[in-house]
């Protein structure tokens, strides 16, 4: 299993980013000063760096553009290499599905925070998600766009045709206008404040010849794929476990510092500790548990919400609502 601290990407994802703040006009080379990113321009995909480096790449293209749908903008397509081993496998695979299925398989090739893996199956579909080991944070929800923006264009490059997904699922908040996501996918199927993030493709589509299909490099790509890292695994963490005893403190009435704490075999001081190393809070951890449960009692009235919440009444529920929007917006 990884844990946390062993989350690493290859230095060709921060890269990726960098080069995408150059192509709206942005300074790479400070944006990488501001993110942290050590010598960007050195290195191939086998140099790792710490997953912090490109989740902070991608926040602050989208902070220093002021464009939401950044990500979404300038990564539907990509120049030949950009990703080394997984995009030549991606390319010379002979139908869309191979391509996918390699990225499924090796994905360990390029990052050990995230998992592609296939989801369920149908006769008609396909359901791939991704997994990840790290903090929720914007700069997560805006690779995963930038992510599944690429697999489209990539998809639609190699075989010439108009691939379209079936089903776009994000775990983020819904944005104010979705407009420019269902775009780019060119469905309007988009879920947001899903549980997973997951692209649902079409049976059919995934039987789409590559134009760009090379067995015999693919015969030599897998030989030396097969002698890396196994793709990552996760564990829960402690905050996924804080998480599901805030839920149950919360239906219990019982959602203190105190009684979470115990329950988590740890001092209310420990804790509060522990969250401060972590980069958050009891207020904000609990803030995210009565978020999660809101979506769940939209269809209440609001006095029924803020009981439901544990709040003690309705202007209650009204001020931490205003507070959770400033927060985003800051």
């Amino acid at each position: 299993m990884t844990t946390r601290s062993d989350y690493h990407d290859s230095i060709l994802m921060a890269r990726f980013a960098l080069e995408r703040a150059a192509r709206v006009g942005l300074d790479p080379d400070r944006i990488a000063r501001l993110a942290g990113v050590p010598h960007w321009r050195e290195g191939g995909e086998g140099r790792r760096v710490s997953s912090r480096y490109c989740l902070r790449v991608w926040e602050l293209l989208e902070q220093e553009t002021g464009d939401p749908d950044i990500a979404l903008r300038v990564s539907d397509d990509s120049a030949t290499g950009e990703f080394g081993l997984l995009e030549y496998l991606f390319l010379s695979a002979e139908t869309l599905g191979a391509a996918l299925d390699a990225c499924v398989r090796y994905t360990g090739s390029l990052t050990t925070s995230y998992k592609f893996r296939i989801a369920r199956s149908t006769e008609h579909e396909v359901c791939y998600e991704v997994l990840s080991g790290v903090e929720d944070r914007r700069g997560r929800e805006l690779l995963v766009q930038a992510a599944f923006a690429l697999l489209v264009g990539r998809g639609r490059a190699a075989t010439r045709c108009p691939v379209a997904p079936v089903r776009v699922s994000f775990r983020q908040t819904t944005p104010d206008g979705p407009g420019a996501v269902a775009e780019l996918f060119g469905t309007r199927a988009i879920d947001f404040e899903s549980p997973v993030d997951a692209l649902t493709l079409r049976v059919a589509d995934l039987s789409l010849p590559m134009k760009s299909a090379d067995p015999e490099l693919t015969a030599v790509l897998l030989s030396y794929a097969a002698t890396l890292p196994a793709t990552a695994e996760f564990e829960a963490t402690w905050l996924d476990q804080l998480g599901d005893i805030l839920d149950t403190a919360l239906d219990e009435g019982s959602a203190t510092l105190e009684v979470v704490a115990r329950r988590l075999l740890t001092s209310p001081r420990s804790l509060q500790r522990r969250l401060t190393e972590a980069g958050t809070s009891w207020r904000r951890e609990v803030d995210r548990a009565r978020r999660r449960r809101l979506r769940r009692a939209e269809h209440l009235p609001r006095a029924q919400q803020a009981e439901f919440l544990g709040y003690a009444d309705p202007a209650s529920l009204r001020r931490a609502v205003h507070r959770w929007r400033e927060r985003e917006d800051s």
